[in-house]
Formats: C-alpha cells, sequence, structure tokens
C-alpha cells in the first residue's frame, strides 16, 4: 500500500472514531458514565483545567444548548469554529491543493492558541 493510501485510511479512521466518540456523547450524559475519561488534573489537584467541562459542553452543543456549553468551557466553543476552519483547510489543500486564507501564520497560531489557554486555566480557578 502506498503512502497515500496509508493516509487516506488513517484519516478515515480518525474520521470514523470521531463520529462514534459523538454519537455516544450525543446520546449519554458523560457525567455519570464510566465509560467517558475523568480529568486527572482535577482528581488531584482540585483546580479546573482548561478543559474541565469539554465533554459535558460538547454534549450540550449537540444537543443545540448553546448557553449551557458556554457556562460548561467557554473555550472550547469560542476556538471550535477556528478548529472546524483549521480542519477543513487542512483537508481543502490536502484534497485540491489549494490553500485557503489564513488570517495569522501557523506559529504566530499556536503561540496565541498557548496563552489563550494556559490565561483561560489561570482565571477560572482564581
Amino acid at each position: 500500500m502506498g503512502a497515500n493510501r496509508w493516509n487516506m485510511a488513517l484519516v478515515s479512521a480518525l474520521a470514523c472514531a470521531t463520529l462514534i466518540a459523538l454519537a455516544l456523547l450525543w446520546r449519554f450524559e458523560p457525567q455519570g458514565q464510566i465509560f467517558f475519561p475523568r480529568c486527572t488534573f482535577h482528581q488531584v489537584t482540585g483546580l479546573l483545567c482548561p478543559g474541565c467541562g469539554g465533554l459535558r459542553a460538547t454534549h450540550a452543543l449537540l444537543h443545540g444548548d448553546l448557553r449551557s456549553a458556554w457556562q460548561l468551557n467557554p473555550l472550547l466553543v469560542a476556538l471550535l469554529p477556528v478548529g472546524v476552519y483549521a480542519v477543513s483547510a487542512w483537508a481543502i489543500q490536502r484534497r485540491t491543493g489549494h490553500r485557503l486564507p489564513q488570517p495569522l501564520n501557523f506559529r504566530h497560531l499556536w503561540v496565541v492558541a498557548l496563552v489563550l489557554i494556559l490565561g483561560f486555566g489561570t482565571v477560572r480557578n482564581l
């Protein structure tokens, strides 16, 4: 199998796993279910990490409840469109060879994302 076929198989497997995970998350409320992961950072320190509430926020979004999702994890809700754009841009570039416009250089985007995540994690525990 060529490298391109392996890449397509990997992307297909990731897409299927993502759809299965989203279907489970849509069907079951994360709190109280043993098959959803718990935040080790929160269990050890008692503090909220930047991702705490992310599963419950995604569950709320899948049910169309934007207000609850925002209350559970506003960073996830705010960055979701950025993530969708990044994945779409990558997929379009891989498929067609055309690049979508990028508002920032990716090196700068990673720095901005890191600062946002660390800042959010700090502020939510004050």
